[in-house]
Order: structure tokens, then sequence, then C-alpha cells
């Protein structure tokens, strides 16, 4: 049985350490909102965002109790902000299931910025949570799990992901926000494993609502190549109606391909075209966030270190905020955000237009803390982009 967490915030707030960047004079402010070790959890990690209408920040990531491994007992935590971003709430867990994981949170905002959906997955998805708030994140529904392994009939009525291939299918969410279309369609990008024609296969697709989150279906998958393989992944609507992936990349073997990838949906996202490299997005092996700042000009945010073979943790650092005029195919302007070690990372843009970044970074450890940063896009729009940029 799930321990439920039906949460109401009191407004306890908690001051974190607010620094002003003196060297990057568009930053505006730089706090530390999780660190490891506090508040009865080893380490934090899986940070994502959504900002309301109101311009209360949402964040979310996962509550590792025993260790920063991915697996054991992890729960689904909340924290509140509703100044911006200097100060946040006491953190709330939204879904503890013991020795569970409940994690990969991918929140999506609908466009009048009032409903916040949450979506995030259990173990390594084995099932899907949805859940949605209507009144700044105080208080959420009760979750609706949607299956994706058969033979567990708590869920199977509401399991949708079975058409990707032979069971079992592993879900995983995000993790990072997901999007709301013009035309209203709720979006979440995924990730996952199944087999198909007797064969082990796997990669990034998408799950969606028509019907503000009542119903989920599976959208398209991106085509599965051998020699680049998709994993996490983050999506973005582009202005004439198609929707854009950008992939975390790997093949046998090598645990990334030192560059992201991107494919695209003409049809609200239903097929995907051929993965191709983006050689001017430089990545490890690692999650990165993708964003639209405006109407003009879109965000993207990763550990910029052209990293191809094994994982390592010294190569998730140079985290690097990048912006497109041209809606991804070139990205002339470029700030690095933090040198050292940092790695999952979201965004958000607040009612002024200032860009929100949350990361995970450390000294020793990519994830020791998990940090915002509040960035001007002026500042941003005069940094010059490096093709040898994190090399």
């Amino acid at each position: 049985m799930h321990k439920l967490s039906i949460v109401v915030l009191l407004g306890l707030m908690t001051v974190c350490g607010v620094s002003i960047a003196d060297e990057q004079d568009g930053v505006d402010f730089r706090v530390d909102i999780f660190q490891r070790g506090k508040d009865g959890y080893h380490t934090y990690r899986i940070p994502t965002m959504v900002v309301t209408a109101k311009g209360t920040i949402l964040l979310f990531c996962e509550g590792r109790v025993d260790g920063r491994r991915d697996m054991g007992n992890v729960d689904q935590i909340m924290k509140r902000s509703t100044d911006g971003g200097k100060i946040w709430s006491k953190q709330v867990v939204l879904l503890d299931e013991g020795k569970g994981r409940v994690g990969n949170p991918c929140p999506i905002i609908e466009a009048d910025g009032k409903t916040v959906h949450l979506l995030f997955t259990r173990h390594v998805g084995e099932c899907m949570f949805h859940t949605k708030s209507t009144d700044e994140g105080r208080t959420w529904s009760k979750f609706v799990t949607y299956s994706a392994t058969p033979g567990q009939e708590e869920y199977d009525k509401n399991s949708f992901l079975h058409k990707l291939g032979d069971p079992p299918v592993k879900l995983a969410i995000g993790p990072v926000h997901g999007i709301q279309t013009k035309k209203g369609r709720l979006i979440a990008p995924c990730y996952g494993g199944w087999m198909k024609d007797g064969k082990r296969r796997g990669g990034s697709f998408i799950i969606y609502s028509d019907d503000r989150g009542k119903t989920w279906n599976t959208g398209g998958v991106v085509p599965f190549v051998e020699d680049l393989r998709t994993g996490e992944c983050t999506i973005l609507e582009r202005p004439d109606g198609s929707l854009m992936l950008n992939l975390r990349t790997s093949a046998p073997g090598l645990y990334g391909l030192g560059h992201r990838a991107v494919s695209i949906s003409t049809d609200r996202g239903m097929t995907w075209s051929k993965p191709v490299l983006d050689k001017n997005l430089p990545s490890t092996g690692c999650q990165g966030s993708i964003i639209r700042l405006n109407e003009k000009e879109i965000l993207f945010l990763n550990p910029a270190v052209h990293r191809k073979g094994g994982f390592s943790i010294r190569s998730r650092r140079n985290l690097t905020l990048r912006l497109s005029r041209d809606e991804g195919k070139t990205w002339p302007c470029a700030r690095v955000l933090n040198k050292q070690l940092a790695g999952y990372s979201d965004m958000a843009i607040t009612k002024e237009g200032k860009i929100l970044c949350l990361f995970e970074n450390g000294i020793r450890d990519y994830c020791e803390k998990i940090t915002i940063v509040q960035v001007d896009p002026k500042w941003l729009a005069a940094g010059k982009g490096s093709k040898k940029e994190g090399l």
C-alpha cells in the first residue's frame, strides 16, 4: 500500500544562503536549496521546476535516504518559493513508499499558469503516477497510477504502454518539465526499454493527454538506431506547431557520444524523425533541459563537456546556458554558469522574463547540492558561444 501525502503547506518559510555572483553581473542571485546530508536525506537529486501565473516556483526532486545511487529508498520531494526563488518553504514529502524508489519528476503547467500536473515513476519504470494542483502547489489530488508491467491487477486497468512492444515495458519520465502545446495537448518526454520482435529495444518517446490529464496515451518513439541510442529527453514546441526532442545519446559500449541529438515530429508527437547529432551541443552522458524564452528565442542548459566513451563523475561539469534565435539550428550565445562539477538541470521563466536555472552541483561530486540561479537574458545574449567550449 502507498503511504500517501495529501499536502497542505502552512507557509512556513526558511531562508537559504543567497549569494550574488561578483564576476557574473548578469546573475541576480544564487541560492543553494538542498544540501547533502540535511533534513533526513543522504542526497537530493533530479531537480525540476515550473513557475505559476502568480510567480510561485514549484520545485520537485528525489530525496535519497541511503545514498546517492539511483535505486533504494527514494522519496518524492517538493519545495515552494513565493518570492522568486530566494526564500523557500520547508521540504514536503509528496510520496514515500518505504524502501522503494519514487522519482523522475516531470511537472507540466497549463497555459493559464494555474493548473500544475506532476508525473513520476516507481522503481525503474514499474508504473507511473499522476497528480495535479490548482492552488499553487499547496494541495495535490489523489495519485492515479498507470502500469508499465503486466500482472499488477491494481494498475492494469490504467495501462496504456503495452503498444510500444511486447511486455515488459520499462518507463521513465523526463526527468525534466513537460509542455502544453498551443492546441492544449499535455506532453511528457519519456524513455524506456521493451522487447520488440524478440529483440531488446528502447529509446525516447512521449506520453500525452488531450483531456487535461484525465487519461494518458503513448505517442511516437524516436527511431531506433544501433549506433545512436537515445534516452532522457527534453521537449519544445516550435512556432509552426512541430515538436523537437533534444536527446541524451549513447551507443553500445559507449556511455555518451559526446554530443546531444535532435528528433522532430510534425504530427503532434505521433511519429519522429531519425535522431541526428547536434555538433553545436557538446555533452557528456547526462540529462539536459530546453525551454522557450519567448516567441523568437529558445534556451538549452547542460554540462557542456565533449566526452565520448565511459562514464566519469568528473566529466559532469561546465554547466552552460545557451541561446538560439533559429529554433536550435545554431547557438551563438553562451554563458558558463558553473565551471565546477554539475549534473542534472531544469529551467523556467519568471513573470518578469528572467531565466531561472536549477541544477545539481558540488566540489567532489556533481550532486552534493541543488542550486538555483536567476539570469538576465540581456547578459546571456551578450555571451559569445564557441565550438571549443566544453572540450
